[in-house]
C-alpha cells in the first residue's frame, strides 16, 4: 500500500466530516440556547412576581421607553435615606442607568468615574444607579456599601434605585456593572460596559440631540 492510499484510509470521508461538523454545530446551538434561557430564567426568579409580568416587555436598542418608566414611583437611596418618587426629573436629557450591587467590587471601583462625569455634565446628562440585586440588597446593605466605599472610591453623591424589579425587567442582563443609555428623546440608545462611559461619548450624543 502506497503512502497516499494509507493516508486516504486514515483520513475521514467528506460525508463523515459533514456529519461530524453538523453534530458539533447543533450541539453548540442547543448549548447556547439553554445557557441564555437559563440565565434569563434566573433573572425572572430573582426579580419576583412583578418581573414575571413585565419580563416579556424587555426593551431593545431603538425602543421608546413606556410612560410607566417615567411615572412609576421608585424607592431611591439618597443622602443616607430613601425617598419614593418617579423619574420625571430625568426626562429630556441623556440618562445613563448604571446597574450595580453592594457585593460587586468592580461596580464600586467605577462609581468614582461616574460621579465625576455626573458633576462635569450637570444639566446636560444624568447618571442614575440601579441596584441589580432586588430584595437581596435591602436598605441596610446599600447604606453600608455607600459608607464603606466613601473616601475609597467616591463621595457617595449619586442616587440609586433600590429594591426594584421593574427596571431590571425592562433591561435584563448578565453581569454587572452594566449601563443602559437613554437619549434625550426617551429612546434606548445603547447597552454598554463601563469602559464605554466616557466624556467624549456623552458629548457626542448630546451634540446629536442638540
Amino acid at each position: 500500500m502506497t503512502y497516499q492510499y494509507a493516508l486516504a484510509a486514515l483520513w475521514p470521508k467528506s460525508k463523515y466530516i459533514y456529519r461530524a461538523f453538523t453534530r458539533i454545530a447543533i450541539t453548540v446551538i442547543i448549548t447556547s440556547y439553554v445557557f441564555v434561557n437559563s440565565a434569563f430564567a434566573q433573572s425572572r426568579d430573582d426579580s419576583g412576581a412583578e418581573a414575571e409580568v413585565t419580563f416579556s416587555a424587555h426593551l431593545l436598542i431603538g425602543a421608546q421607553l413606556p410612560e410607566a418608566f417615567w411615572s412609576m414611583e421608585h424607592l431611591i437611596y439618597q443622602d443616607g435615606d430613601t425617598i419614593r418618587t418617579n423619574l420625571e426629573s430625568y426626562r429630556g436629557k441623556l440618562l445613563i442607568l448604571d446597574f450595580w450591587a453592594s457585593w460587586c467590587g468592580a461596580c464600586l471601583v467605577e462609581l468614582g468615574k461616574l460621579e465625576s462625569l455626573s458633576k462635569d455634565f450637570a444639566g446636560q446628562a444624568n447618571i442614575l444607579l440601579v441596584n441589580s440585586a432586588d430584595t437581596r440588597d435591602d436598605f441596610q446593605k446599600v447604606a453600608s456599601s455607600y459608607q464603606r466605599s466613601k473616601g475609597s472610591y467616591w463621595r457617595g453623591t449619586l442616587n440609586s434605585i433600590i429594591v426594584d424589579s421593574y427596571i431590571k425587567s425592562l433591561f435584563p442582563h448578565i453581569g454587572i456593572p452594566y449601563q443602559v443609555w437613554i437619549n434625550p428623546k426617551g429612546t434606548v440608545y445603547a447597552f454598554t460596559r463601563s469602559s464605554f462611559v466616557d466624556p467624549k461619548v456623552i458629548t457626542t450624543i448630546n451634540q446629536i440631540y442638540r
